[in-house]
């Protein structure tokens, strides 16, 4: 019973990101109650990491939850929208930095992440710089490359 009823909540989740942009937790969890699931915040955040839920950046900087099966649409659509935020992209070494229009940095980090996780070891965000870190200098010049094209 206790599994049908874990079944049936994780559905009304999927339901809920595809018609409405979810942002926050408590945002999802006052439309689960209004569904008649009465959950927990810990129940939610379990529930969002095993149905590989992710966040995925919004033009204005804000994210929204998404189903990673819905993931490479919705990325490519978003990258679309942020193509025009990219002022340049440069590689040194290991690293590969891309410079953005002021406050735009994390939605293209969002975005780079989602679409090229295996790529590179990890990134960083600030307000108008990613700082991507791979493991050769080489993988840094493949990255850059593989950039330039999707932000030009």
């Amino acid at each position: 019973m206790v599994i049908n009823m874990k079944y049936k909540r994780q559905g009304q989740i999927l339901k809920i990101i595809q018609e409405q942009n979810i942002k926050t937790h408590e945002q999802l969890i006052g439309e689960l109650n209004k569904s008649g699931f009465n959950v927990t915040q810990a129940t939610v955040s379990r529930d969002i990491k095993e149905l590989g839920l992710v966040k995925i950046p919004l033009p204005d900087g804000g994210s929204i939850y998404s189903s990673s099966n819905d993931i490479s649409g919705e990325l490519d659509r978003r990258i679309n929208m942020i193509t025009d935020t990219v002022r340049s992209v440069e590689y040194a070494m290991n690293n590969v930095v891309v410079k953005t229009y002021p406050g735009m940095a994390s939605a293209v980090a969002a975005s780079v992440d989602a679409s090229m996780r295996g790529d590179f070891l990890g990134s960083i965000a600030g307000d108008d710089t990613l700082l991507i870190i791979t493991a050769s200098e080489e993988k840094s010049a493949q990255i850059s490359e593989k950039l330039m094209k999707l932000f030009r």
